[in-house]
């Protein structure tokens, strides 16, 4: 590639965006809705006790794993600190236990190798790629990581923080035949163009509901194939598309949950800027529940965790938090802290 995403504009990276989109054959958009879940909870017990079985095994693979591979970190000094105060660490144990507790029927149905080593190094080398974007003092490590994805030029071990990357992407590169290894890389494209174009979340100009709704579906629906597949690599297209549609309404919610947040630091999104109505979030949520149940051949009349949380957000999430938002009650408050923050209230 001539020239790096890294200094393109953003009318450059929605092309190329569009372009990998269609060399990897999945969609834009959602286009299809639905008003109800096709599928038949089991007792809120049930899922209560299957979550905090997985949730253990999570935090005992946190301990066991990622904990110890995270030691060369130590000798980087400031580094170390630095994403340690910034919780990096802890996005390493909540990204596992999102992959154990949530995904966990959909890879056995997928017929996925769930190995512990391959969940290791994948969290790993996302963990450090995040950090490139999301923490100042990691930046520097940026150009390594776009000659890297973009190039495909080996990443260049001049410090720990490289040597560690080097080494999960290598792991995963002979975990897996060149196909899927190329594949794999061909997603991780996508989610860089993205997490380049979402830098224009940040700026004061009023960003539309088709760009914000293009970024936060391909950020999310990237991020949940790429992980998926590089573990359950004979999926099948259709299955793709509905793990990929799936990912992308679940980076909705993850906005959602953040919408403190993302507003006091000037991060626009759609449930922030209200660009999403209520009705709007169900139907797309439904319906690509509903997708997943149909591309994947779930039996709706049995139980699975992984449809079962997703049930679960819907009701947390969009009947709760959501709607509070939308009835302005945590902007307010948000405006209220604000206020007193700047000296305008005692």
């Amino acid at each position: 590639m001539e020239k790096s995403p890294l200094d393109m504009d953003y009318h450059e990276l929605d092309n190329l965006l569009d372009s990998l989109l269609d060399a990897a054959n999945l969609p834009s958009k959602i286009e299809y809705s639905s008003n109800a879940i096709n599928y038949s909870r089991p007792k809120k017990t049930w899922i209560k006790m299957k979550i905090l079985y997985r949730l253990i095994e999570a935090q005992f693979f946190n301990l066991t794993y990622i904990r110890k591979r995270l030691n060369p970190l130590k000798k980087t000094g400031i580094i170390y600190d630095i994403i340690k105060k910034e919780r990096i660490f802890l996005k390493f144990n909540v990204a596992f236990s999102v992959l154990k507790i949530m995904y966990s029927d959909v890879l056995v149905h997928l017929g996925a190798n769930f190995d512990n080593k391959m969940a290791t190094n994948f969290i790993i080398c996302i963990g450090l790629y995040d950090a490139s974007f999301d923490v100042v003092e990691c930046r520097k490590y940026l150009k390594d990581f776009d000659t890297f994805i973009m190039s495909n030029k080996p990443v260049e071990p001049r410090d720990e923080y490289l040597a560690l990357f080097k080494e999960s992407i290598d792991y995963l590169r002979n975990a897996v035949d060149k196909t899927t290894f190329d594949t794999f890389m061909n997603y991780v494209k996508i989610e860089h163009v993205v997490q380049m174009m979402s830098i224009c979340q940040l700026s004061d100009k009023k960003i539309s509901k088709e760009q914000l709704y293009k970024i936060t579906l391909a950020k999310g629906g990237i991020g949940n194939l790429a992980g998926m597949y590089i573990v359950a690599p004979k999926m099948r297209e259709k299955e793709k598309k509905a793990i990929y549609e799936l990912g992308a309404i679940l980076q909705i919610f993850d906005d959602i949950m953040d919408i403190k947040e993302d507003l006091k630091m000037g991060i626009q999104t759609l449930p922030n800027q209200k660009l999403i109505d209520r009705q709007e979030l169900r139907q797309l949520y439904f319906g690509s529940l509903n997708n997943l149940i149909e591309k994947l051949n779930f039996d709706p009349n049995r139980p699975n965790v992984t449809l079962d949380i997703y049930c679960m957000l819907a009701g947390l999430l969009v009947g709760r938090r959501y709607n509070r938002f939308i009835e302005k009650k945590i902007f307010s408050q948000i405006q209220k802290t604000e206020s007193y923050n700047n000296g305008e209230s005692k």
